[in-house]
Formats: structure tokens, sequence, C-alpha cells
């Protein structure tokens, strides 16, 4: 930040006007003040031009003529794009704002491409770099926004530019059937809000998922879409599910990248691809990770897979797809076993969240995972709280739960055995819960293999730190063997288990009764 926007602020700030949409209003009322003046106004000229050119848009002015002529000075030669960036970019609850690496690979994408229209929905999310997207495009380019104080704003920032079209519109509600197609479009869609009255108008009810669908009808038949999306587009069932269908049927899979871990902090740590999409024919979908390389990202070493093989997959999870190579997986996909999804064999829900200025030592037991050790949960390390037993009976563990780990940097399972009194999970803790088809021993067995980590792994919304959803984990697909062929490989794996730790216990024992000798014929 500047030190023009720093004083600008101070002065601000000491008028009480402090939130970001107080700021942002300010600004612009300075803006809109600035092109009608002459230059050599009275301060109760000035008031009264603001007055007139902008209270019916902007609202009241929250001060007096002085107040206001003090940050109209303060304010009228700022650069009201940077300003408008200062004050959003470190803002958690503010709008989310595309790092510049990634406008500058969008730039690159659209300079390729050289469309004749352009689509940039959400536009203020992009102010990084807003002004370079729209000089890369060759013809016109539309904007929108659904906020008002942004739409007044990239009318002002692209004022003369006759190649621009700002609309006041949202695309999380059904759009106007007039509305135009474009050769591209670049979407970075709100994350983890939920449509209200229109949702059964859509396959799913999820801001990103309405936003996608909407946006699949504005593309021409030969044109591109860059779509920002959260991992649970490439996995998710029902309206997920069909929406990829949806675009597998009627539209081609450019490519799928991982975008770079923090890519949107501090607003979100949640993982994020970037979604191709385009109207023409495809050989082959590019899957893989973008990277920083020199400065810019840059897929890293990308794996094609034929586009006939890529839709007969029913979801776009990148891990499994890079793993086809690793022999466990293919095995996995190529075996006759029957499978079946996990939520329609087993309860699977999240345990409780638990506050620290709540956790009073008390009666009931909580399992943590830091309890949990090589599939082995340590029952006398438990913590404990006070708390009433109604509160937290949907949480209680029962005998042969299923513990996965939903937190963390590893994933760990374990199978629980009832212990006097109760035991609940915390919030860090997936319980998955058989209903009879298949045996706990068996399910837990399956998440401690190879092939089971590698698919739980895919289920990740987080990227460096493991965060897994509870309703995800319903989809995985587990082997559903005869009941007492998975009694068989159960208790051989029991036995198996046993002999391995009683070994190792006798080792770390022997090893401890050397050491101890050597420490005595020291001193």
């Amino acid at each position: 930040m500047n030190n023009d926007i720093q004083s600008a602020l101070a002065v601000l700030y000491q008028r009480q006007i402090t939130s970001r949409d107080q700021l942002l209003t300010e600004a612009l009322r300075v803006a809109l003040t600035k092109k009608a003046v002459r230059g050599n106004e009275t301060t109760s000229e000035l008031f009264s031009i603001m007055k007139q050119k902008t209270e019916e848009t902007l609202g009241f002015f929250p001060a007096d003529r002085n107040d206001f002529r003090d940050i109209y000075d303060a304010l009228k030669e700022i650069d009201l794009s940077e300003f408008t960036k200062s004050i959003y970019e470190n803002d958690r609850s503010g709008e989310v704002i595309t790092p510049t690496l990634l406008t500058q690979y969008i730039q690159k994408r659209i300079t390729a491409l050289a469309p004749e229209t352009v689509l940039i929905t959400d536009a203020e999310r992009h102010l990084n770099g807003l002004t370079e997207l729209v000089a890369a495009c060759p013809g016109k380019v539309t904007l929108t926004t659904q906020l008002h104080p942004f739409e007044i704003l990239l009318r002002l920032l692209f004022e003369g530019n006759s190649a621009v079209d700002v609309r006041f519109i949202s695309i999380y509600s059904a759009l106007p059937k007039t509305s135009q197609s474009h050769d591209y479009i670049f979407c970075l869609p709100a994350f983890g809000g939920r449509v209200g009255a229109e949702a059964n108008a859509f396959l799913t009810q999820d801001y990103d998922g309405v936003a996608l669908e909407n946006l699949l009808g504005l593309m021409t038949s030969t044109g591109t879409m860059d779509f920002i999306t959260p991992a649970k587009l490439t996995f998710a069932s029902g309206g997920y599910e069909k929406l990829r269908r949806q675009i597998a049927d009627t539209r081609n899979v450019e490519s799928l990248y991982i975008l770079p871990d923090g890519t949107f902090r501090p607003w979100t740590a949640i993982k994020t691809y970037l979604l191709s999409i385009t109207g023409q024919e495809t050989a082959a979908v590019s899957i893989g990770e973008l990277k920083v390389k020199k400065d810019a990202l840059a897929p890293y070493h990308p794996k094609a897979i034929p586009t006939k093989k890529f839709r007969v997959h029913g979801d776009w999870r990148i891990e499994l797809l890079l793993s086809e190579d690793d022999r466990n997986i293919a095995r996995f996909k190529k075996s006759d076993t029957p499978k079946v999804k996990l939520g329609e064999v087993a309860e699977v829900f999240r345990g409780k969240s638990i506050l620290k200025k709540d956790a009073v030592p008390g009666e009931i037991a909580v399992l943590n995972i830091g309890n949990i050790e090589n599939g082995v949960i340590d029952y006398e390390g438990l913590d404990t709280i006070a708390e009433d037993e109604r509160k937290i009976k949907r949480y209680e563990l029962q005998d042969g739960d299923v513990i996965l780990s939903c937190r963390g940097t590893a994933i760990k399972s374990a199978l629980f055995r009832k212990q006097e009194g109760i035991t609940i999970a915390s919030a860090n803790i997936i319980v998955i819960r058989s209903k009879g088809q298949i045996l706990p021993a068996f399910i837990q067995m399956f998440l401690d293999s190879p092939t089971g980590q590698v698919m739980v792994k895919s289920f990740q919304r987080g990227v460096t730190i493991m965060n897994i959803n509870h309703t995800d984990i319903m989809e995985l697909e587990i082997p559903l063997l005869p009941l007492d062929r998975q009694r068989k490989l159960t208790e051989f794996y029991e036995v198996e288990l046993t002999h391995y730790r009683q070994t190792v216990a006798q080792a770390e024992q022997r090893l401890q009764e050397q050491k101890n000798k050597l420490y005595d014929e020291m001193i």
C-alpha cells in the first residue's frame, strides 16, 4: 500500500469511515464528484455538487461539508483501482481478489485464443490485472457484477472504452433468455453460498454449480470457458454428477488443473481447480497441476487422457486419473469384484466441535486424531469434557465404529472398541458405522490399504492441510465381498497385525534393555 493511499485512509478513519464498503462508497463519491467540478469550487459549492451527483446512487454523505472537503482533497488524485484493491485484498471477509499470477495466465489464454467476444463475470474479483485482461481482448468485452458499488467502479474504470460493456447481472440466478453468447468466458464464482427460491431451477443449489450451469448456456458453439471450481465439482454426486454429465455430453473438457496451494488465501484455503471447457472437438483432456515456474503459472508434467476415455469416468478426481498407471488403482478399477458406495452401506457422520473454552474435564471421553497411531487407539490418553449427555448422544461412539481422520497432514483410521462410560468423536474425526453388509474391520482394512489411501486423498478439499467432508466420503467406493470372505480376510489381517505389533514391542523392549546395560557400563 503506497503512502498516498495510507494518508487518504487515515483521513477517512478519523471520521469513523472504516469498513471496506464505506471506504469504497466514499472513494466512488469523490470520483463521481470530481467528474462534475471545474476545480475552483468553494467548500459549500463542492458539497452541493456532491449531494446532487452522488446521493441518489450512493446514499447520504455521513459527515459535514468540511469533512467532505478534506476527504475529497485526500482522494481526488488517488488511483481508484489501486485504492479498492488495497482495502479488499487483506480483508478476509471481503471480495476475493484473483492473484496476479492467475490473471496473467488467463491473459495469455485470451491472447492465444483471440476471441471476438469475451465475458468476465464478477469482474471486481480480478482487479489485479483487469485492465490488462481487457487490453488482451481483440473484440468486445462484457464485465458483470452483482454489486452496485462495483458497477459504478467498473463504469468509471472503463469510461470511454467503447469495447467494454458493464452489466449489473447476477450469475447465481436465472439469466435473461436474451443473454448474448460469448467466444470466451472467465469465471471465479462465489464459494460456499447456496441459492434460495430458485434452487429447483438448477441442477445444484450451490453458487459455483449454478454459475457454471448458467455460463454453459452463454458459450458459443466453438467457445471456451475457464472456470475456477472447488474440489467438490470433480467428485460430488447428485446435481454435480448431472452437471459433469451435461458438460461431457454437450461440450468437451479441454483441461483440468489443480491450482497451487494457497492461491486464494486469506479468503479460502480449499482445494481449487482451473476447469477449461470448449465447444470444439478435442482428442485428449490435459490433467495435472499448475505450478509457479519462472514467476508464471504453467502446467507441471500434465497427463493427456483420450477424450473418449475421460468421458466414461463418473467423476473427475485428478488424483485417481493420475494414478491410473499405479498397479493397485488399475486393478481396483478393472476388477470384476462388486463395488458399493460407502454411504449405501454405512452411516457416516462427523464428530462434535469442541471449543477450548468449553473443554472442562468431566465424564465424557473425547477421541481425537492424536489418539490414533498406526491403526491403534490410545484409550488411556483420551481427553474428557463435562457435558450434558443428551447434547452429545448423537456423537457417542459404538463398538465397531470405524474412525477416519478428516483434518491434519496424514490419513489415520482405526476400529473403535467400546469402553467404560461414554466416548465421543471430535470434529476432526469422521465416524463410519456399518449397516451390516460390510464388516467394520473390512472397512478399516480397506481404508488402510494403498488403494484406499489414494482414494481417500482424492476427496481432499484442502491441499497441504487435509480437509475431508464426511458427505464426500460417502461417495467412496469399497469392494462388496461376501461376508464369509470378508471375515476370513479380516481375521487373517488381525492375526498378522497382532503378530507385527508383538514383534515390534519385543524388539523395542530388547533394544531398551541393551541400551540400559550399555548405560550402566558407562558409569
